[in-house]
């Protein structure tokens, strides 16, 4: 598929629609749906809305974006055949609560003696970062330092009924076993969470078509 045609694929996924990439700027600590951040993501889901359909967003993404997409094909292999484990690249799924959200994890693996599972990969372009996700040992690490990341792991077991999930760090200029790091995280610990989520979503929804009215 060539790059304005995946562009349209794209868009015509995430126009407004409210995306697990995002959902973290739902879930403030302070307000939930009402803080500043929350509100004006929603008012872009509206603008969204009412795009002309055959908008196509070419605008640059920068380094770091483009190196992580290069890299993700890289990473899926790479962890394929580091477990032994048969890995898809999903479509985009919309939530059962809702057609109005969505998400598209990086990976689904098929382990032969447990149930499928989800994937998220990270190639981060500055080498720190990478270590800097190695030193996270748990889900709550994982919250503290990557928050956006937290939320779009769960947002993703939210959607796709998941009950486990791997937060992967991938960089081939590391050597060894130093080159993937893979964290895992079970739906028991992190239950109270995606409900929070899942609660944000639907108010977010409801006053997205609130504002909606009144154009």
């Amino acid at each position: 598929m060539d790059t304005i045609a995946h562009q349209k694929e794209f868009n015509k996924f995430h126009r407004g629609k409210f995306t697990a990439s995002e959902f973290h700027k739902l879930m403030g600590s302070k307000g939930g749906i009402t803080t500043s951040t929350a509100q004006t993501y929603i008012l872009q889901k509206v603008a969204e809305e009412l795009y002309d359909p055959n908008w196509i967003d070419d605008q640059y993404k920068g380094k770091a974006v483009e190196w992580g997409l290069s890299l993700e094909p890289d990473a899926r292999e790479y962890y394929s055949l580091a477990f032994n484990v048969n890995v898809d690249k999903p479509d985009g799924q919309d939530a059962e609560f809702s057609n109005e959200v969505g998400c598209s994890p990086d990976g689904i693996a098929y382990p032969t003696d447990t149930n499928p599972f989800g994937l998220e990969f990270k190639c981060p372009y500055d080498p720190a970062n990478h270590v800097r996700y190695m030193l996270m040992k748990s889900y709550i690490d994982l919250k503290n330092v990557k928050p956006e990341y937290y939320w779009q792991v769960l947002g993703n077991m939210l959607i796709y009924n998941f009950d486990y999930y791997e937060f992967i760090s991938y960089d081939p200029r590391f050597v060894g076993a130093n080159r993937m790091y893979v964290l895992g995280i079970d739906k028991t610990d992190i239950v109270g969470d995606i409900v929070l989520l899942k609660q944000n979503l639907l108010l977010a929804v409801e006053e997205k078509h609130r504002i909606l009215k009144l154009i």
